[in-house]
């Protein structure tokens, strides 16, 4: 294992059990996003959700820790947006994470269920890589939950 930040590339594949528009919304729409977003033990208070969904739009988000009430904020834009199917972000290194980019495709799998791709470009240490798969798996466990309420 190594602390070295270093260029990395991971992919995230998902079936969703909803209509690719669905899934759009849920990330296109602060309300929504507000209800899924963050790993197990944390939650996104909407007040704390900022979307201006376009290229050069901001995204920004304020996680917060249950137990603790400590906060993770995240300051990022959209680069790409092409609705139903695609949106992209990225940020500058901050709070100790490198910068990066993540690429989110919705593939409407024609059943009523959607493939998501998450695929991330960026700098990670092999730690944060871990904490970062596992909190995305997290995640989307939160998103189909939220999705087949």
């Amino acid at each position: 294992m190594t602390d070295e930040m270093t260029f990395r590339e991971i992919d995230i594949v998902r079936i969703c059990d909803a209509p690719r528009e669905v899934v759009w919304r849920a990330w296109t729409d602060p309300d929504q996003l507000a209800a899924w977003w963050g790993p197990a033990g944390m939650h996104t208070p909407r007040d704390r959700v900022e979307m201006d969904v376009r290229p050069g739009g901001v995204f920004r988000v304020v996680m917060v820790q249950e137990k603790t009430g400590a906060e993770f904020p995240s300051d990022m834009r959209y680069t790409k947006v092409d609705e139903p199917s695609l949106l992209e972000f990225e940020w500058d290194g901050q709070r100790g994470l490198g910068g990066g980019k993540v690429t989110v495709t919705f593939r409407d799998l024609g059943d009523g269920r959607t493939e998501m791709l998450d695929h991330f470009a960026g700098y990670l240490t092999d730690q944060i890589q871990s904490f970062m798969e596992q909190g995305a798996g997290e995640q989307y466990a939160k998103l189909n939950s939220f999705l087949t309420r």
